[in-house]
């Protein structure tokens, strides 16, 4: 298949990257496994079907774990505008090596890195999205959510296997949210903010600029700004200390199990305590 094939250093947890991808993904949007992650996107005025998988890095011998990752959209090379964002979507600039060995600094994490070296931080190829994604997700499962995702994508795009832009969200969200009417007050403010202008989320804001501009959203508070500032931007240094699912992962290694807490001991993590999260996130789901 012809494709365009991204490179990374070594240490490379490509298949945890795209299992994390592939346990959110959108039932009609995306879709996934270890190997590999495939959705229809937008691109160029027209619906392109993207995929990314594995693959050997050039020079890699026949034993060795894949270090690259092949790329294609509609079945050829990626466009050079899209080359950034599926790097940004795989963390495949990371310097793991530095990342690891940095957290392995604290006993508590020789373990997990030694288990999971070259962990990634799975990105977002559209900020607007991923603000969506994470708003429907709160309070609810990762299953209800995608559920949820799928729902509303397909009464607002149709059999498009595209997911709503700010102007659909803006122009229907009334009729297809559902929940809390805070929530969908939340959501549907937002869409309008966005689709107006009122609101601009994009890749170069700082995460500084990002959060001021999420919390001052009515409804939208630090752990919605932070987990979008870990998908939308790459933010390394991020710590979710309220993250019911990190603080159980925490617990499990002997952490402190308070969000005051968690945040105290995550100071020595710092500049890579989004990494520390991840760590915690799968020690979590593995118990």
């Amino acid at each position: 298949m012809a494709g365009t094939l991204l490179g990374t250093t070594a240490p490379f947890d490509g298949a945890g990257v795209f299992r994390y991808l592939a346990g959110h993904a959108i039932p009609g949007v995306e879709s996934g496994d270890e190997h590999g992650y495939r959705r229809r996107m937008r691109w160029g005025g027209a619906v392109a079907e993207l995929e990314v998988r594995l693959a050997p890095a050039p020079d890699a011998g026949p034993e060795s774990a894949a270090d690259a990752v092949l790329a294609t959209l509609d079945g050829g090379p990626l466009p050079p505008d899209l080359v950034t964002r599926i790097r940004r979507l795989l963390d495949l600039d990371a310097d793991s090596a530095a990342i690891d060995g940095m957290l392995a600094e604290d006993p508590v994490f020789a373990l997990p890195v030694a288990a999971a070296p070259g962990i990634r931080l799975p990105g977002s190829l559209d900020p607007h999205e991923e603000l969506f994604r994470t708003l429907v997700g709160q309070q609810i499962s990762i299953a209800a959510t995608r559920s949820v995702l799928g729902r509303i994508s397909r009464e607002l795009c149709g059999d498009s296997g595209l997911f709503p832009t700010a102007e659909q969200f803006a122009e229907r969200g009334l009729e297809v949210l559902r929940g809390p009417a805070s929530r969908v007050a939340t959501i549907h403010g937002v869409a309008l903010a966005l689709a107006s202008g009122e609101l601009v989320i994009e890749e170069s804001l700082s995460v500084a600029e990002l959060t001021e501009r999420l919390v001052a959203m009515p409804g939208i508070g630090p752990w919605t700004a932070g987990y979008v500032a870990m998908r939308a931007l790459g933010a390394s240094d991020t710590l979710l200390s309220t993250d019911l699912v990190l603080l159980k992962g925490a617990a499990a290694l002997g952490l402190p199990g308070t969000p005051r807490g968690i945040a105290e001991r995550a100071a020595r993590w710092s500049p890579y305590r989004s990494y520390a999260t991840l760590h915690l996130w799968r020690i979590a789901q593995a118990k």
